[in-house]
């Protein structure tokens, strides 16, 4: 009876030997496919909803030297101030003594009137101001990668949303020259601007201001200081928060008052 049970006895403690490295390696089994799938479930998790909100690069104006427009810095004497062909200011009421050319038989802008008798602001600036297709020069040459749009949107690459755009954005490569589309007063220069960057902004009268964003550098004009049409006011950059995700570009406006113009009806062929 006591030879029966013995091998019994060691068949059951080997297949419980047996049992517990099976076991073993089972637990070894499990635990590495949960940490599996908790490490797998982490990354597509932070792939698809932890994007947080993009930190926008350093944009404090870079050294002067590091600028490659090719052009020297604009003089700052009398004799090219009084050479600035200025535009005659309009008295309220009156008409300019010298009408804009072409424009003999159009309407001021504040009277010019549209289909069914409404007036807008667009209208008559286009009408009185850009009568001539080549009012302005063009501040850079290069595609257009952003329209203008004020009443319906565009999608900001940035924000990732659909939103206003009220001025056009000209594709170019970093360092190239951008120009005063018109003679003028520099009235603005900023260079922290939380949208747009590196910021001028040129008075051209009769209410018509451009506006120059995301340029490379503010170090070029200073407020107050008159430019002439096609004076260079700034390189193309890349120092506009709200448009960083786009290639190197201008961001360009034309304003009447606060109402924002689609630059395309002052400029030639853009």
């Amino acid at each position: 009876m006591f030879r029966v049970r013995r091998p019994i006895r060691e068949f059951f403690s080997i297949m419980q030997k047996m049992w517990k490295k099976i076991s073993l390696k089972r637990l070894l089994l499990v635990a590495f496919l949960a940490v599996l799938f908790t490490v797998n479930g982490a990354f597509w998790y932070l792939r698809f909803f932890g994007k947080g909100p993009q930190q926008p690069q350093d944009y404090s104006a870079p050294k002067e030297w590091e600028i490659n427009l090719n052009e020297e810095k604009i003089p700052d004497k009398a004799e090219d101030e009084q050479e600035v062909e200025q535009e005659p200011a309009v008295e309220p009421g009156r008409e300019s003594a010298e009408p804009v050319p072409g424009s003999q038989d159009i309407p001021p802008a504040d009277t010019a009137e549209v289909k069914g008798g409404e007036k807008t602001a667009e209208a008559g600036v286009v009408e009185a101001f850009a009568g001539n297709p080549s009012t302005m020069a063009m501040p850079v040459l290069g595609k257009i990668i952003t329209e203008h749009s004020s009443d319906g949107l565009v999608y900001s690459k940035t924000l990732e949303q659909w939103c206003v755009h009220k001025g056009v954005d000209i594709a170019a490569d970093t360092g190239t020259p951008v120009k005063a589309a018109m003679a003028g007063t520099v009235v603005e220069v900023r260079n922290s601007d939380p949208k747009l960057g590196v910021v001028v902004v040129i008075d051209h009268g009769n209410g018509i201001k451009t506006l120059y964003g995301n340029l490379m550098s503010d170090n070029l004009v200073q407020k107050g200081k008159q430019v002439k049409k096609g004076d260079v006011i700034g390189g193309v950059g890349k120092t506009a928060p709200y448009e960083i995700e786009d290639p190197p570009h201008l961001h360009f406006e034309v304003l009447k008052g606060t109402e924002s113009i689609d630059p395309r009806n002052f400029l030639p062929d853009l």
